[in-house]
C-alpha cells in the first residue's frame, strides 16, 4: 500500500505553492496497536482477498488507455480538533506507455498535472502558471519523479502503474473479504479489507468487471484517526484518447516557474 499511504498528506501536492493547499499537521501515535489473536485455522491473509485485488490489478495493467473520475473526501482534524471533511475531484486520461494527463478539481486551487512522455507539467490555470521539468520515459518512473520532485501525486495514481497489486499489497498484513454489495458505484462489487502498520481500510471492486469503485482508508498512524474515501466512477478502458488530451500547447501563453517540493524551505 505504497502509494496509497501518501493521502495521509490529504491530496495533490502540486508545484511551487500556488497549487498546494494548506494541510493540518499529523501527528504520529507512538502508542503501538495490540493485535489480537486470531481463531485457530484463520490466517491474516486471505488468498481469496489476495485474488480479487490481483484480478482488479491484471485488468487495470492489461488497459492501453484508461479514462475515469475520482472524487477524494478526506477527513482531517482542524487547529480546534474539529472534524473538517475536505472535496477534491480529479478526471484521470491515461495512455500506455508513456502518457497520462490529470484534471484537479476542489479544495485548493484548480490545476492539471500532464505528462507527454518527455516532461512533466503541473498546471494552475487561476495563475496562468506552468510547471516544466523532464521527465523519465515511462509511467511509473514519472509517478516515482513526480512525487520525489514535487510531492505531486493525485487520487487513482497506483491504477495506472504497470503493477497496481505491487503497490496496493506492499506491507500489508491483513486482508479479508467482508462480501458483497449493490450499493456502491451502481453495480455489484465485492468489499476486500486490508491493513498495513499504519494504514486500515477496504475497497470494494466489481464483481463482473474487477475495476475499483470505492476504497477508504483510516491512517492508524494519527491519533484523530483520519480518514479518506475515495470514489472512481465513468471508467473507460481501451478506448480513443483524444491527443487534445497531451497537447501541451494550451500552456504556451501561462508563466514558466520551477517544480519546488513542499517541504523545501521557502526563498527568501
Amino acid at each position: 500500500m505504497n502509494l496509497i499511504r501518501k493521502f495521509s498528506a490529504l491530496i495533490f501536492l502540486s508545484l511551487a505553492a500556488a497549487a498546494s493547499q494548506s494541510q493540518p499537521a499529523i501527528k504520529p501515535d507512538t502508542q503501538k496497536l495490540v493485535q489480537p489473536s486470531l481463531p485457530k485455522g484463520m490466517v491474516s491473509v486471505e488468498p481469496a482477498a489476495l485474488e480479487l485485488i490481483r484480478n482488479m490489478s491484471k485488468t487495470l495493467a492489461a488497459a492501453k488507455s484508461l479514462e475515469f473520475d475520482s472524487v477524494v473526501q478526506a477527513e482531517f482534524p482542524s487547529i480546534d480538533g474539529i472534524a473538517v471533511m475536505y472535496l477534491t475531484g480529479a478526471h484521470i486520461a491515461m495512455q500506455r506507455p508513456n502518457k497520462f494527463d490529470v484534471k484537479v478539481t476542489g479544495n485548493g486551487h484548480d490545476h492539471e498535472i500532464l505528462y507527454n512522455g518527455k516532461q512533466l507539467f503541473a498546471f494552475v490555470p487561476e495563475k496562468n502558471t506552468v510547471a516544466i521539468i523532464d521527465s523519465p520515459d515511462t509511467i511509473d518512473a514519472t509517478a516515482a519523479f513526480a512525487y520525489e520532485k514535487a510531492g505531486m501525486f493525485f487520487p487513482g495514481d497506483d491504477l495506472i502503474l504497470s503493477d497496481p497489486f505491487e503497490h496496493i499489497t506492499r506491507g500489508i498484513t491483513d486482508a479479508f473479504v467482508v462480501g458483497k454489495t449493490n450499493l456502491v458505484g451502481g453495480v455489484e462489487t465485492n468489499i476486500v479489507v486490508m491493513a498495513g502498520n499504519d494504514l486500515q481500510g477496504q475497497i470494494w471492486i466489481g464483481v463482473k468487471d474487477n475495476l475499483p469503485y470505492m476504497a477508504s482508508w483510516v491512517y492508524m498512524g494519527d491519533k484523530s484517526r483520519p480518514r479518506t474515501t475515495l470514489t472512481y466512477k465513468n471508467w473507460k478502458l481501451n478506448t480513443q484518447i483524444s491527443a487534445d488530451s497531451f497537447d501541451t500547447s494550451r500552456f504556451s501563453k501561462a508563466r514558466v516557474t520551477e517544480f519546488s517540493h513542499p517541504s523545501a524551505p521557502a526563498a527568501k
